[in-house]
């Protein structure tokens, strides 16, 4: 059996903080036993966490997401998740002909879905929308309370 991949979006890593979700375990319960976060992603969640005037809710979302990244991915060994997935920082930023500019995170995102053959967790609709529509399995919140597979 292949072992299931995952990269995560931006707005995914604010579920925990937004709304008490576990995604690591909700992705193990759908098989995922790798989760890759692009650099870009990680660099736009800092951004997003320091932005000026930030608050509330928004920022403790956006602080969780970012600790949880760093939790997971700053050690020299691998470590696991409490769900026994692993988490790792993608330093390819996707198939090489996207250029890195700001907003060129979902172009990113499906160019390296497509070279790795994994799904995609994220809320953005549009983006969901045009992974769907390249075939591209995507991994969403749904209730609230529980993350689910669609295409």
């Amino acid at each position: 059996m292949k072992r299931k991949e995952v990269i995560v979006d931006t707005n995914a890593l604010l579920i925990p903080g937004e709304f008490g979700v576990d995604i690591f375990e909700e992705l193990a319960r759908l098989g995922y036993v790798h989760i890759l976060v692009p650099g870009m992603v990680v660099t736009e969640l800092d951004r997003l966490r320091r932005r000026p005037g930030l608050k509330g809710k928004e920022k403790i979302a956006a602080n969780v997401g970012y600790s949880l990244i760093r939790k997971y991915t700053d050690t020299s060994e691998q470590e696991r998740t409490p769900a026994g997935c692993t988490v790792s920082i993608s330093i390819e930023e996707g198939a090489g002909e996207v250029e890195k500019e700001e907003g060129d995170t979902d172009a990113m995102i499906a160019a390296l879905a497509l070279k790795r053959r994994a799904a995609v967790l994220t809320n953005d609709e549009e983006l969901r929308l045009k992974l769907s529509q390249a075939g591209i399995v995507t991994v969403y919140l749904r209730g609230k309370n529980r993350l689910e597979e669609g295409e």
